[in-house]
């Protein structure tokens, strides 16, 4: 069997190893999920201090006296991405309690952290069972990707060129999608071709291609 010919993650797309072939996404994806899922709860619950224009984060988790002046509005950008986040998974987990036969999720009072927990905590069960994994990962990635961009412009994906994959539509041309890399990053993905690069790969090859 040839390497073409072996199944690939369907996340990163890289081929799986034997035995990961009654898999949908490799160990590396898995770990990836869980650590988003993991760190998802406290990055959402920092983005609440950013919800007035020139909110931030106290000093030493100290809270900043009551002011006598009108309250600022709402930042709509930072309150969209925390109802998504906690729409989101709430949205996947009552997918999985159904795909697994379970009574709907509930919540004691904490939705956005108890969702989390629960898909952390199933997420072995998702890449060997779950068809849709990639889109699931995909989500998760995104919404981290958004709260730690707003919590930290420096990690905000930055546009580095055009993927130069080739392309899914034709062969003999390259792909040309835009790609956008999170600084320290290790991989990046194509959004348009799904194709996945080490870092270090895709400088050498962007700087070829010029």
């Amino acid at each position: 069997m040839t390497s073409t010919d072996r199944p690939a993650c369907t996340i990163c797309h890289r081929v799986l190893w034997a035995d990961e072939w009654h898999r949908y996404a490799c160990r590396p994806c898995e770990r990836r999920i869980s650590d988003q899922l993991d760190q998802l709860p406290d990055l959402i619950c920092d983005l609440h201090g950013l919800l007035t224009p020139g909110s931030g984060r106290a000093p030493y988790g100290l809270r900043v006296s009551a002011s006598t002046e009108p309250p600022a509005p709402l930042r709509l950008d930072v309150l969209d991405r925390i109802t998504a986040a906690t729409a989101a998974l709430d949205s996947w987990l009552a997918d999985w309690h159904d795909r697994l036969q379970w009574a709907a999720p509930t919540y004691r009072s904490d939705p956005l952290t108890e969702a989390a927990t629960a898909l952390r905590a199933n997420v072995p069960w998702a890449v060997e069972h779950h068809p849709a994994v990639d889109d699931f990962a995909r989500e998760i990635r995104e919404l981290h990707s958004d709260a730690t961009g707003l919590l930290d412009p420096a990690t905000r994906a930055r546009r580095i060129g055009h993927c130069p994959a080739p392309s899914p539509d034709d062969a003999t041309q390259a792909c040309g999608a835009v790609l956008r890399y999170v600084p320290g990053a290790a991989t990046l993905t194509c959004r348009w071709c799904r194709t996945t690069w080490d870092a270090l790969d895709l400088g050498a090859a962007l700087a070829l291609a010029v």
